[in-house]
């Protein structure tokens, strides 16, 4: 037995060196020798898809596979590494010569966890966004600490040259982009929180050749970021997120003096202005009151025209925008009432010939007289003006203004009866969007669905409803209806379940049938072991449409086969 224990605590020693963390206390390592040296848990999913057209083009794969797996290694009950991979036959024609994709594991002891390989880290929206790295990266969060820690380095774009064959380019080129930051955090908990954010991203000039014909030039960047979570009274919560992001969008570019921020002249190797930097700014911001049966919401976000992170794949910025929200529950909340409202510009700085300002607001009820009764009504109106300047030789000549007006109207009904071991239910839900602009311009769209719900036989959940479509845009109207039928039965004590729906849609242009469209979708999950799961979807379609030009027949089969092992 004692040399047992040994085994396990040599072990235990061999596992945090790797981890890279600190001693255990005496009452640890009784524990420990009660506790398997590891556990090893996961899953493995096989997905097959298969296709087949008939009077069109295929316009997927007639076969697909993938393959994802998860392993997760614990060691004694305090470090986990977890381990994730995924691949498929779209690897074959991928640039990458590995066969996995992507490959990582997050080791986590007490506090501390470690980030190695390809993983994801998120500092802020406008700082580190949760881009995928291949490096590593640690979190420190102990439990009743006033200080929190994260850091990270890796690799974000893998290095990519200029690859053409007779002119034409297959793929588009990249240079090695290493990216590193820190978060250090502040407060014991969410309410009282404050987070101070370094990120900086580079190109690497010399991981691809330059040539005139490339497409891209070498970019480096450096992101200090501020959050702050406070909750001013038990009512009252303040959340800001502020960013200031200095990006160079071509590091070959001479070194030089920056007059406005004369900072970045005195940030050494950590960031190196020139004639292509730019500093910009993001903030976003809300001011939230929580009352017993009222609730009041106000936000404001900034984004500077030309602001970007290497830390965020895909940003919105040159936009300002404003909202409020109230809400507020009546007679015990039978009635719930809700309005919002909000304001959007672009062309911060007035450097855009286009100007677009946007206004939306929004009002909701609910109604719950009883139990079986419930009423939703919901309304919408979006406005967009755009302004486009006519310029000649810096003069303003004219200008140009389009507006456009949307509305949006939903309800949504439903009424329960029946008994307690066959329920029914009716329901109904509509929706109308009607858009207007200066221009005259008008379309609508109708939608309507409706029908039962009920279980007429034991185990048997059967919907029977209707369907209604219009869209009327001059000059023409185009309708779509038709009935929907959906059932759905567990079999064998509930380790398989199945669910079939079968539609029929008319098409109708202008009062003339012009199309049919048939479909059927059928649905089933197996329960094969406590750890084994099979799943079988197939979809049929079928479908006619006339023209006076022509008449268009075809079909499509689209089946998946899903096993699934969890060990």
């Amino acid at each position: 037995m004692a040399s047992s224990k040994g085994y396990r605590i040599l072990g235990l020693l061999a596992v945090l060196l790797l981890a890279g963390v600190g001693a255990l206390r005496a009452q640890d390592i009784e524990k420990i020798a009660e506790t398997p040296f590891l556990k090893v848990n996961g899953g493995v999913a096989v997905n097959q898809t298969f296709y087949a057209a008939n009077g069109i083009e295929n316009r997927r794969d007639p076969y697909f596979w993938l393959v994802n797996a998860n392993l997760n290694l614990d060691f004694l009950g305090i470090v986990q590494a977890p381990f994730s991979f995924s691949f498929s036959q779209q690897d074959k024609n991928f640039s990458q010569p590995e066969p996995f994709n992507r490959f990582g594991l997050s080791p986590r002891y007490r506090a501390v966890t470690l980030h190695l390989g390809h993983r994801s880290m998120r500092f802020s929206d406008y700082t580190l966004g949760g881009n995928i790295f291949f490096g590593a990266g640690v979190e420190v969060k102990p439990k009743d600490s006033f200080f929190r820690f994260s850091a990270m380095y890796g690799r974000l774009t893998k290095p990519v040259a200029r690859q053409s064959t007779q002119g034409l380019v297959f793929a588009r080129p990249a240079f090695r982009r290493i990216g590193y930051g820190m978060k250090l955090g502040m407060g014991r908990n969410e309410d009282h929180a404050v987070d101070l954010i370094l990120f900086r991203a580079f190109d690497d000039i010399n991981s691809i050749p330059i040539t005139d014909s490339l497409s891209i030039t070498p970019e480096e960047n450096v992101v200090f970021g501020f959050n702050t979570n406070q909750k001013i009274s038990p009512v009252l919560k303040l959340n800001m997120e502020y960013a200031f992001s200095m990006l160079t969008r071509n590091r070959t570019l001479p070194e030089t003096s920056i007059n406005n921020f004369s900072f970045a002249n005195n940030l050494g190797s950590l960031f190196t202005a020139n004639l292509s930097s730019e500093f910009n700014k993001a903030i976003k911001s809300s001011l939230d009151y929580s009352g017993e049966h009222f609730n009041l919401n106000l936000a404001y976000r900034r984004v500077d025209p030309g602001y970007r992170t290497l830390g965020s794949t895909f940003l919105n910025n040159d936009l300002e925008d404003i909202s409020a929200g109230i809400s507020f529950q009546l007679a015990q909340g039978i009635v719930g009432l809700s309005s919002n409202v909000g304001v959007q510009r672009n062309n911060l700085n007035g450097q855009l010939i286009e100007q677009v300002r946007r206004v939306i607001y929004s009002f909701g009820t609910s109604l719950n007289p009883s139990q079986k009764l419930n009423l939703n009504l919901n309304y919408s109106n979006f406005n967009s003006e755009t302004t486009q300047s006519l310029i000649q030789t810096d003069i303003l000549v004219d200008s140009l203004e389009f507006f456009q007006v949307t509305q949006n109207g939903t309800i949504n009904v439903n009424y329960n009866f029946g008994s307690q071991t066959a329920q029914k239910s009716l329901f109904v839900t509509g929706s109308i969007q009607d858009a207007t602009d200066n221009q005259q311009t008008n379309t609508t769209f109708y939608n309507v669905n409706s029908g039962l719900q009920m279980q007429p036989l034991p185990n048997l959940k059967t919907v029977l409803s209707f369907t209604y479509n219009r869209n009327e845009t001059e000059p023409a109207i185009n309708t779509t209806y038709g009935p929907v039928l959906s059932l759905g039965r567990n079999l064998f004590q509930n380790k398989v379940t199945t669910s079939l729906s079968v539609n029929f849609l008319s098409n109708i242009l202008n009062g003339e049938q012009v199309g049919q469209t048939k479909s059927i979708r059928f649905n089933s999950n197996m329960k094969v072991s406590q750890k084994q799961s099979l799943a079988l979807s197939v979809f049929y379609v079928n479908s006619e449409r006339s023209t006076d030009a022509e008449q268009v027949k075809f079909s499509e089969i689209r089946g998946s086969l899903n096993y699934s092992y969890r060990f």
